[in-house]
């Protein structure tokens, strides 16, 4: 099984991690049980169980999708075709009596 804390793999007998201690039991996130490594569902309740993942870094230096150029140059000629129309409304509440 592997660690949710370290993802050191460890043996299947274990009950703590090997590297950094911590216990290898799946515990339910609704009802607390302590399910057994690999557990598809909490053997108490029945609720799905997954292994957290944690996010990975986002990067800021390299942005994650771009606008191709000739699509921005012709969002940048044609912007007030793209923005609409604008028009004066008034609206008006009516009082309740």
């Amino acid at each position: 099984m592997k660690c949710p804390k370290c993802q050191t793999e460890n043996p299947g007998t274990r009950k703590f991690c090997k590297e950094c201690g911590a216990k290898l039991l799946l515990v339910c996130p609704k009802c607390r049980f302590e399910n057994a490594p690999g557990d598809k569902f909490c053997g108490e309740c029945g609720y799905p169980l997954k292994p957290t993942e944690e996010a990975s870094p986002i990067n800021y230096l390299e942005p994650q999708s771009y606008t191709p150029k000739h699509l921005a140059d012709k969002i940048l000629t044609t912007r007030s075709a793209i923005e609409g129309e604008r028009k004066l409304v008034t609206v008006a509440k009516a009082l309740k009596r």
